[in-house]
């Protein structure tokens, strides 16, 4: 009797094998390169950008448009209004009917989507080479000619206000970061999550819509990207084409973002909500992506917790047994953001000991040299990041127009492997020194309705623990 081994899994352990391979060989290469990616810019008469990528391994072509807009450009009392765009520019043009846009993309064997953040709004495509021009007349018909009327703008603020309910409100510790930003931030709009309140939904007008649309719907605050297998002049052409006759906003788009005040004390806010487990998140202002300290603060991430064997998690989930779950991140945005370090506990463990924990191992970041295997290993993680960045052209759309709208600079889709890899333990060390203090910290633990005495919600407080 022979044993069969199943031909997917041959190929799988025979592809799992390569990529540990290639890996290996680029951790023991110094320096480490990708190849460069060629970018081609067109700038139209209207203001809008455009960033072209040939790519010819498949006959697939990524369409998106970058509209410079997200949660941050909403003014107190008028907050989802830009993810609530995610929702109506799919509902119709003065040359289209509700849900025909999605229709012509399907029917051209494509597909679509959109997504919403703190500081943009992308709308893509993802289609065949051949009906590049069809994707590019819709996306030009909707830069400028949606059609708000007050039944569709009624029926998908519902769509919104359900998909809040379902993805936060209902959620276990579904509002908890909401709760926390309004807590970390004073006057920044980060203070307010991209999916908006209910109370603010419902009190907006179609007039406000409207002008909302008016101001950041336009030519000169959109990036187009397209990457695939096309001919760069025939887009060019079609291009000009299709949104060369858009018109641009009638005045100049000025943003007026207050900057948020450094933190000079801890802040602490204790919950009480419909969950099994008592959990904490502590966040720490940090600067903005694409700047110096970024970096190191990017790859103490992946130190800190990215895998299980890494030093958070190690740490809460396996030798102290603390904790069911435990990560850290940081929201890497436009503007400063938060570094989070989050945790679920397990039963009979409270908050504060997973506090204690992480400060230490926070501590330990700061104090101790990191091996280096350890920040070897960080910085594969990151490369392999890059790596399958680019394996897709939807992909490598989305790092292309993230680098070009969010940290202004396409070519460092480019140059910014290059800068982590020349980060060094003393930069972790360094920025772990600055940004990971108390004063610079909001905590809110999350604490079981049935646990007695610790179930009130604070309002703002210093503390000196840890």
């Amino acid at each position: 009797m022979t044993n069969s081994f199943p031909r997917q899994t041959l190929r799988l352990v025979i592809a799992l094998a390569g990529l540990l391979v290639f890996f290996l060989r680029l951790a023991s290469a110094s320096p480490v390169e990708l190849s460069p990616v060629p970018i081609h810019k067109l700038l139209l008469d209207n203001g809008l950008r455009v960033l072209l990528v040939e790519r010819h391994e498949a006959p697939v072509v990524s369409v998106q448009v970058w509209y410079h807009v997200g949660s941050k450009d909403e003014a107190p009392g008028k907050t989802g209004f830009a993810h609530l765009f995610e929702h109506l520019m799919f509902q119709g043009t003065k040359n289209l009917g509700p849900e025909q846009f999605s229709d012509y993309i399907v029917r051209a064997g494509g597909l679509d989507n959109a997504y919403t953040t703190e500081d943009a709004t992308v709308l893509w495509e993802a289609i065949p080479s051949s009906q590049l021009p069809v994707a590019l007349w819709l996306e030009a018909d909707r830069m400028r000619n949606l059609e708000i009327t007050e039944k569709i703008f009624n029926n998908e603020r519902e769509v919104v206000k359900e998909e809040r309910r379902l993805r936060f409100d209902n959620q276990p510790y579904g509002t908890v970061v909401e709760k926390l930003y309004r807590h970390a931030f004073t006057v920044h709009p980060y203070r307010h999550t991209p999916i908006g309140s209910m109370e603010d939904l419902d009190r907006a007008s179609v007039s406000e819509i409207r002008e909302f649309y008016d101001t950041y719907y336009v030519p000169n605050n959109a990036t187009l990207v397209i990457v695939g297998d096309f001919d760069r002049r025939e887009a060019e052409s079609l291009v000009r084409e299709y949104f060369g006759p858009v018109a641009a906003s009638r005045r100049p788009l000025e943003r007026k973002i207050p900057q948020e005040p450094p933190q000079t004390t801890r802040r602490v806010l204790k919950l009480s909500e419909n969950v099994a487990l008592p959990a904490f998140v502590a966040a720490y202002h940090m600067p903005a992506d694409g700047t110096p300290d970024a970096y190191p603060l990017r790859l103490a991430a992946k130190i800190l917790s990215e895998g299980e064997s890494s030093r958070i998690y190690r740490r809460l989930v396996y030798e102290k047994q603390i904790a069911l779950e435990a990560r850290s991140v940081g929201n890497f945005t436009e503007d400063p953001n938060l570094f989070f370090v989050l945790a679920i506990m397990n039963p009979g463990h409270t908050p504060a000991e997973g506090e204690a924990e992480v400060a230490a191992e926070l501590e330990r970041l700061k104090t101790e040299p990191i091996p280096r295997e350890e920040l070897a290993k960080a910085k594969n993680q990151i490369l392999r990041d890059f790596v399958l960045s680019r394996e897709s052209a939807q992909s490598l759309g989305e790092e292309l127009g993230y680098a070009a709208v969010i940290l202004k600079d396409a070519e460092l889709l480019n140059a910014e492997l290059g800068r982590f890899l020349a980060v060094t333990a003393e930069d972790i060390c360094r920025t772990a020194e600055k940004y990971f203090v108390p004063e610079n910290m909001t905590v809110v633990e999350v604490y079981p309705q049935s646990t007695q005495g610790k179930g009130n919600e604070a309002p703002r407080q210093a503390s000196n623990r840890h």
